[in-house]
């Protein structure tokens, strides 16, 4: 299995920049895991269906980065952090052999962390300071230090929403996702999903507000930003 301890680093400035500017994180997993289903190589699929070893290792491997990405952001910097991570890339080997390129690979993978992240919520952990996820790429350590309290901040403001609009705004405001196709993963229609992506927002900018260092992020949020 492969080792979670082992994804590169998630900077907590790529992490604010996305929620301010409603741009992705530029990290690439492989092309292959995130083209669309009719673009994926049929001796992949096939591959994959067989159960072949080197095949869904390779695969957990390209999509692990993204893995732990999701999971922090969803999570936060939690002592449980690599349990989750392991336990999405244990979900996702044994979904991969039923992968029917119906969708991206990419897409599997985000349903399945988005399950995982489900099992954790609520789970009570001492938050950490995880230097490997939330280094800036500054070398001033008082800007580090700044960068890591905001962002300890904003984890701070998520954990405090009901457990359906974190998950919400993650998928909407973090990730992109159109509210149809956040509505697919959590199994909902997308008026519900709206629904949920405009009360989080709401709730997060509201919680924001009064704080020097994130009312951009806040002042987006209220003007409707990155969601769709």
């Amino acid at each position: 299995m492969i080792d979670a301890c082992n994804a590169p680093p998630l900077p907590a400035h790529s992490f604010l920049c996305m929620l301010v500017t409603g741009a992705n994180r530029p990290a690439m997993v492989g092309r292959e895991m995130s083209r669309p289903a009719e673009d994926v190589s049929d001796d992949l699929v096939r591959a994959l269906q067989r159960g072949d070893t080197r095949a869904i290792e390779r695969t957990l491997r390209l999509l692990l980065p993204k893995v732990r990405g999701w999971l922090f952001r969803l999570l936060g910097p939690r002592e449980y952090l690599d349990d989750a991570v392991q336990d999405a890339l244990v979900e996702l080997a044994r979904a991969l052999p039923r992968y029917e390129a119906r969708g991206s690979l990419e897409g599997l993978a985000r349903t399945i962390t988005v399950r995982t992240a489900y099992r954790y919520f609520g789970r009570r952990a001492t938050p950490i300071v995880d230097e490997a996820n939330t280094a800036s790429e500054s070398a001033d350590p008082e800007e580090r230090f700044a960068g890591r309290e905001a962002l300890a901040r904003v984890h701070a403001v998520l954990q405090r929403l009901p457990e359906n609009r974190r998950v919400a705004f993650f998928l909407c405001a973090v990730e992109g996702l159109t509210p149809t196709e956040a509505a697919e993963i959590e199994g909902i229609t997308a008026v519900a999903m709206r629904s949920r992506v405009f009360h989080a927002r709401s709730e997060v900018a509201r919680m924001l507000a009064g704080d020097p260092e994130l009312a951009p992020l806040a002042a987006r949020l209220r003007d409707g930003g990155h969601t769709p």
